[in-house]
């Protein structure tokens, strides 16, 4: 895809309300800065990856639901961004693991013939700060495991992700599915860009957004 277009449709993913708080001069940059950020583990290039998110057990009855739109988010991201990459569909990941007994990423890999594992770790995930302000909070560990030398090969830690970083959202400003369906869009775009190149103003967009 042509840089511009597909800048264009990153800025159109975000909500109306997002983008009212981006000064124009910062868009216009926005759209024609070059990717200045280097992937952090490149070596998805090529690749059949499998992306799984697996809550921890506190998690996994209140937001397993979050957890899968999260690994399917990450998921299209990386192969839209990483060259000749391609991504089992998540419903397939989903169906094997409910349809066998779990054990490990390196298992659910070699069942579904991918040559890497993206494995993330979902150990905190809320929405809301006190009762009628929205602010997201995650604590993901993601891990790449290389299906066929049955190892990591890349760790990454997010102890604390929080969006919006400076504030809090009035629940009256919007309803918590359009709120969650953000934070989870912007998470997993944190996660995707460790396996591509991307703008550093992207970054610096999202944490300047105000509501």
């Amino acid at each position: 895809m042509h840089p511009l277009p597909r800048r264009l449709a990153i800025l159109a993913l975000l909500p109306l309300p997002l983008l009212t708080g981006c000064s124009t001069l910062l868009t216009v940059a926005y759209l024609v800065q070059p990717a200045d950020m280097p992937a952090e583990f490149n070596e998805l290039k090529g690749s059949k990856f499998a992306v799984v998110c697996r809550p921890i057990i506190e998690l996994e009855f209140t937001d397993a639901g979050s957890a899968r739109e999260l690994a399917t988010l990450v998921g299209g991201q990386i192969e839209d961004n990483v060259r000749r990459s391609s991504a089992v569909g998540q419903h397939e990941v989903s169906r094997w693991i409910d349809e066998n007994e779990w054990t490990d990423y390196q298992a659910v890999g070699g069942a579904l013939g991918v040559d890497h594992v993206v494995g993330i770790d979902l150990e905190e995930f809320r929405l809301h700060e006190g009762s009628t302000l929205y602010r997201g909070r995650a604590a993901v560990n993601v891990r790449v495991y290389d299906i066929k030398e049955k190892k990591v090969v890349f760790q990454k830690r997010f102890d604390d992700f929080a969006f919006p970083s400076n504030n809090a959202i009035p629940s009256t400003d919007m309803s918590e599915a359009e709120f969650r369906g953000t934070f989870l869009r912007i998470l997993s775009q944190r996660i995707s860009r460790l396996f591509h190149a991307y703008e550093s103003r992207e970054v610096f967009a999202e944490e300047s957004l105000t509501f």
